[in-house]
């Protein structure tokens, strides 16, 4: 089984699709003119809003492969009773304050395992299993700083093992911006670097001695620190006032331990490409 991850970079679709969501609806606390570019004004108050993205995209195999792999793109972000829901493939979070300024909450994620790689020498070194996860995210975001209509969003996350498989954790800082281009068009870009401790980047990136025996590649161990830095851009198009379209590029950067891995050197690439197409259906 491939390594299924859709945050694979720090720069993940979660951290920049928010901004189509706020196409949609505008958190409270930092409030939107009606007249806004970008901004459909709605006449149904319902006591539920959200967004949902289907479509499809390409990631690496695994972290620092150089071989892609076809992934679906699924995004949801439903905000109803006072809070703020939000899944983006099998990770899901919960914000508790999805109409404020300042945002925070809890978050969960099934992180598939390394099996079955398209590269041969990778898959000879030894498995692993998928991950369960459980962490949280905050985030503060600004509106109309240098336009109207743009919002910039601070934002970090932490993530850490529950299930024993790498008994480690993980986690990324970034900033985003986005600004309404024309009344339908909405540009984004984001800034972000990850991090992990010495169990997830061993786990990930370190060989050990009978994976060299297996696979050739020199026995290493990895240690924690910066992870990879990421550059993404996004764009969102409203057809209608319901219904768009979105896509999505990010460029990965690995860095320290991760990017001096056998795994990546010899076999793979420091340098990390996703990107995806969707529909986008806002209610």
């Amino acid at each position: 089984m491939r390594n299924f991850r859709y945050s694979t970079c720090a720069g993940s679709w979660s951290l920049l699709l928010w901004f189509c969501w706020a196409g949609a609806a505008t958190a409270a606390d930092v409030p939107a003119p009606q007249s806004e570019p970008g901004v459909f004004e709605d006449d149904d108050d319902g006591w539920i809003e959200g967004i949902v993205v289907l479509g499809a995209g390409a990631q690496p195999d695994f972290d620092g492969a150089a071989e892609y792999a076809a992934v679906p793109l699924l995004y949801l972000n439903v905000t109803a009773f006072g809070l703020g829901l939000e899944l983006e493939g099998p990770e899901a979070s919960l914000n508790i304050r999805p109409d404020a300024a300042f945002q925070f909450g809890p978050s969960i994620a099934y992180e598939m395992g390394r099996d079955g790689t398209v590269n041969k020498v990778v898959d000879r070194l030894d498995k692993i299993d998928a991950a369960f996860e459980v962490g949280g995210f905050a985030a503060y975001q600004f509106n109309a700083l240098l336009a109207q209509s743009d919002i910039l969003e601070v934002s970090a996350d932490l993530m850490a093992d529950v299930s024993g498989v790498h008994d480690g954790f993980s986690g990324s800082v970034g900033a985003s911006y986005s600004i309404a281009a024309t009344e339908r068009l909405r540009l984004g870009t984001e800034l972000s670097l990850g991090f992990a401790n010495d169990s997830y980047m061993d786990t990930y990136f370190g060989v050990t001695r009978g994976g060299a025996r297996r696979s050739g590649l020199a026995e290493y161990s990895a240690s924690g620190g910066l992870k990879d830095v990421s550059l993404g851009a996004t764009a969102s198009f409203n057809v209608t006032e319901r219904w768009g379209i979105v896509g999505r590029a990010t460029y990965s950067r690995l860095l320290g331990d991760a990017a001096d891995s056998p795994i990546v050197k010899d076999e793979g690439s420091a340098d990390q490409f996703t990107g995806g197409l969707g529909i986008s259906f806002s209610f």
